[in-house]
């Protein structure tokens, strides 16, 4: 009776392990929203009330991302013996001007929101007008493709990364800036050995 107890004991301390990648020690860290938010940086002009196509690389913004130590998301790194992998992925992005304001996004009929590093780049997030549900002072894009932002961030102690935005649509009629919110979602893991 002993043995099959054993056995058995065995085989889910065996599962255990496996559910956890192999590793003896293993932790993972989730947070499902995490939003950072800056302002644009920039006032942009007023525009004639005609439709207009802004190209990409007509308007890029670099977002400071906070100094948390992170590695890129496809690799992982080896601290103390520990293997620990991290992602920082999409969930929404927005364009917020403030209350006072005395112009609105209800004009803009696409926009889009490229992310580049190098000589690569991927649309991060994207809009298209909905006549039923505009949108006001808060212009919300959605995730286009499921990228890893990790991947796409430069520097060594002040991390960045760059987005690229263009559209199309009638551009607000008074000089506007705004906050950029991007709301991820964070994954950290960590295993021995």
């Amino acid at each position: 009776m002993k043995t099959a107890a054993y056995k058995t004991l065995l085989a889910l301390a065996c599962a255990a392990i496996a559910g956890c990648g192999g590793k003896l020690v293993y932790g993972e860290m989730q947070e499902s929203t995490l939003v950072l938010s800056q302002p644009l940086g920039q006032t942009v002009p007023a525009a004639p009330p005609i439709p207009v196509t802004v190209p990409q690389s007509v308007a890029t913004f670099t977002f400071q991302v906070p100094n948390i130590p992170l590695s890129g998301g496809s690799a992982t790194s080896t601290q103390a013996g520990f293997t620990i992998g991290s992602s920082m992925k999409l969930n929404q992005a927005s364009l917020i001007m403030s209350a006072s304001s005395n112009t609105d996004f209800n004009g803009i009929d696409t926009l889009k929101m490229t992310i580049t590093a190098g000589s690569k780049s991927q649309v991060l997030a994207q809009y298209t007008r909905d006549p039923a549900r505009l949108p006001g002072k808060t212009l919300v894009l959605q995730r286009a493709e499921d990228v890893e932002l990790l991947d796409y961030l430069t520097g060594t102690t002040n991390k960045t990364i760059t987005i690229n935005v263009s559209g199309s649509g009638t551009m607000p009629g008074s000089s506007w800036t705004a906050d950029v919110d991007l709301d991820v979602r964070l994954k950290v893991n960590a295993g021995w050995p």
